[in-house]
């Protein structure tokens, strides 16, 4: 204290002035710190934007050119890309299930209602890009899947010579059950509507003429439903519960597979090569004669049991899918030789990112083990069990997608035989029937002219609506419309004015998507929107009359739309397929609805013939009280 008082008053509010500076000044310094550090990231980020706005017109970006960018890239691009088909929120995006054993991607379920309603974005949409390499697949085959529901022959008269304009030079043909096997083996599981022999005539006379060589696919392991389903050939399941996979290891297996092979290659003598199938093999190693064996043992066994039939007895090269390969040790394959014997591969998958599903290390693997491939995208029945239609746009991105990835590959194979356009008629033998061959036409035609060209161009839209056989002011209007057509017409619903092999059944998949989403929304207007018939109305007889007479204004409309639209299904099914596919396609589309219409019109009648209505409160339904009870037990 008593030196304080000898201390210089000025001294002391100098040194506090003082501190009070240098405090500001470390604040701005800190500030100007803050403020380089932001313009550093910001214009760190804008160079990133930049680069990565422009790498969108590279061919970089839009394929995978090298392994760096098939390993890295795809993990990041290819990600937006399917990030709306592996999004979870099916208001709002699609939906994929993957069979968790296998990476499976050949049947994707995708949100039906969506499907039509939303213009999904594209990371590659289809455009002019002169920087895009054109790759050529030598043979372009078209799949036709007969399984329970063949075309008549007249028609396929009338395909065939369509196909061979559009650019294809072989059809991949899956009989199944519509094969007329004869003989103590096979006859049973003949359909009642299979071809007959001269039928077979018909139809490779017709595709030779239209120089379009036959490939046959017979399934010898899987998907072999329409023989196990049946109680002639149920022991020869390898689990009792699921009629697909046959049981290798039964010598009776054999002599089913051996006599089913015999026939199909006496009616195709002329065939270079036998598709054997062998995909999706979900049950093997499982029942009493295999389960101590090794499954992959198994699969390659048989395999090589069936090819070495072929090639031995008819000296024809098999073919067979990858999927089950997949996740096979490539040494372990390898040392199969099947290449020796004559195997190629198919490689399939639907989607536009060839090299998420089939990652550079499987195309390494396949090299090795494979001197010739095949690949195998879709046109149809690939995005949804149920669809009517399918989205152009999805099939040709990915039809796009496997042309890039092929001519990356050609240098890693002794040749590429070629590119086959799958289209599935059911998932499998015991499913509904999805899109039907001419509801998927247009996808087809635009499939195989960009395949044909070896690129996607929008000039091909001329062409295309050409052969659609579109009047001019139709043509003239879209031939310009370039990516906007497939955003807004994600189906190409204006070719219904075009005239095209099975024309009408494609006019009738737009009427019915139309008709179906009005009985659609009718019905949740009257019964969900509004407060008069609902479910709880009806279950409790409360109601008011004149709201009654106001939701029923519109039903006479509705329902007469409705069995019109049979009427048009029955004319135009009816040229293509023969009757029973006809009153399938009905009973899965549109009977469902008159249903609908019909219980909810009786339910209707007799609640409006109430006079007296109920005092409230109303008493809980029965029913409501049981699920509480059962509620509170639970806790």
């Amino acid at each position: 204290m008593g030196l304080k008082k000898f201390a210089d008053p000025h001294s002391h509010n100098h040194s506090r002035s003082f501190c009070l500076l240098n405090r500001i000044w470390r604040r701005k310094f800190l500030l100007i710190s803050i403020l380089l550090i932001f313009l550093i990231i910001t214009i760190s980020l804008t160079n990133s934007r930049l680069n990565a706005f422009s790498s969108l017109f590279s061919p970089s970006h839009k394929f995978h050119s090298n392994q760096q960018q098939q390993q890295g890239q795809f993990l990041t691009d290819s990600n937006k890309v399917i990030s709306n088909i592996l999004s979870g929120d099916k208001e709002n995006s699609q939906f994929i299930h993957y069979d968790k054993n296998f990476m499976s991607n050949r049947h994707m379920t995708i949100d039906n209602d969506n499907l039509h309603r939303q213009s999904a974005v594209y990371i590659h949409p289809p455009g002019d890009d002169n920087t895009r390499k054109s790759y050529i697949p030598k043979n372009r085959f078209v799949h036709l899947d007969l399984k329970g529901a063949p075309p008549k022959v007249e028609y396929l008269q009338k395909l065939f010579p369509f196909l061979r304009r559009a650019g294809a030079n072989g059809i991949l043909l899956e009989y199944e059950d519509t094969f007329p096997y004869d003989g103590k083996f096979l006859h049973h599981a003949v359909a009642d509507n299979a071809y007959s022999s001269s039928e077979i005539e018909d139809i490779k006379r017709s595709a030779k003429e239209n120089s379009l060589e036959i490939i046959p696919l017979v399934q010898t392991l899987g998907h072999l439903e329409f023989f196990l389903k049946l109680e002639n050939y149920r022991h020869l399941r390898e689990m009792d519960e699921f009629p697909q996979a046959v049981c290798p290891s039964r010598n009776e297996t054999y002599e089913l597979l051996t006599a089913m092979i015999d026939q199909i290659m006496i009616a195709h003598p002329d065939s270079k090569w036998l598709h054997i199938g062998c995909d999706e093999v979900y049950q093997i190693g499982i029942c009493d004669l295999c389960k101590h064996k090794d499954r992959d043992e198994l699969f390659l066994n048989h395999v090589k049991r069936i090819a070495t039939y072929v090639k031995e007895k008819y000296n024809v090269t098999s073919i067979i899918w990858d999927d089950m390969l997949r996740q096979f040790s490539p040494d372990f394959v390898k040392s199969y030789d099947l290449a020796e014997i004559g195997v190629e591969l198919m490689i399939w998958t639907y989607v536009d990112d060839i090299y998420r599903f089939i990652p550079t290390q499987n195309w390494m693997f396949y090299a090795e083990s494979f001197q010739k491939i095949w690949g195998a995208s879709a046109f149809k029945g690939a995005f949804g069990e149920t669809l009517t239609l399918p989205n152009i746009k999805m099939h040709l991105d990915n039809n796009i997608a496997w042309l890039q990835a092929l001519d990356e590959q050609a240098r890693n194979f002794k040749e590429i035989r070629g590119l086959v356009i799958t289209g599935w008629q059911r998932y499998d033998h015991l499913a509904t029937l999805c899109e039907l061959l001419p509801s998927g036409l247009p996808s087809l035609i635009l499939d195989l002219l960009t395949a044909t060209n070896g690129k996607y161009e929008s000039r091909l839209l001329e062409k295309f609506h050409h052969l659609m056989n579109c009047p001019d002011h139709i043509a003239n209007a879209y031939n310009t419309m370039g990516i906007r057509l497939f955003t807004q017409e994600p189906t190409f619903s204006h070719l219904t004015d075009c005239d095209f092999p099975g024309s009408k059944v494609f006019r009738l998949m737009q009427e019915f998507e139309i008709i179906n989403k009005r009985v659609d929304d009718y019905l949740y207007d009257v019964t969900k929107h509004k407060a008069w018939l609902t479910d709880y109305n009806f279950r409790h007889n409360i109601t008011n009359p004149w709201r009654i007479r106001e939701g029923l204004q519109d039903y006479d409309s509705v329902m007469e739309e409705l069995k019109s639209l049979v009427k048009v299904a029955i004319r135009a099914l009816g040229e293509i397929y023969d009757e029973s596919t006809v009153y399938e396609w009905i009973e899965e589309k549109l009977y469902p609805q008159l249903l609908r219409m019909e219980k909810f019109h009786n339910k209707t009648m007799k609640i409006q013939k109430l006079r007296v209505w109920p005092r409230r409160p109303i008493k809980p339904a029965v029913g409501l009280q049981r699920f509480i009870d059962k509620i509170n037990d639970y806790e």
